[in-house]
């Protein structure tokens, strides 16, 4: 009768590491580290090589690049969560400086 109530030990523990898919925490975390500290950066390499106007709108595009391009990656690597967090984090970026041009126009609009 105690056997009814047995459940097997592979129900229990499984000899197999769990599949790591990533961390969406560290997704998001890694785009804001490439956006706050990747942009001023780059600006600044351009801006001391003297290039032009149009090649720094370029060149302050490129940590946001560099996010889309882990988020493929990670996608690519079976780790379909870090790639969510990546984007996650791209889509929050833009979202605060959206938010930050509306508040600006709205305080600026009544001059």
């Amino acid at each position: 009768m105690s056997d009814l109530y047995t459940p097997p030990p592979s129900a229990f523990r499984s000899n197999e590491p769990p599949e790591d898919k990533g961390s969406l925490g560290a997704g998001i975390g890694l785009a804001w580290a490439i956006a706050v500290v990747g942009t001023p950066l780059c600006i600044a390499i351009a801006a001391a090589l003297n290039i032009g106007p149009n090649r720094l709108i370029v060149t302050g595009l490129l940590p946001y690049l560099l996010i889309v391009a882990l988020a493929i990656l990670s996608y690519r690597k079976d780790k379909p969560r870090m790639g969510h967090g990546l984007l996650l984090g791209l889509l929050s970026i833009f979202a605060v400086g959206l938010l930050l041009v509306a508040a600006c126009f709205g305080m600026l609009s009544h001059i």
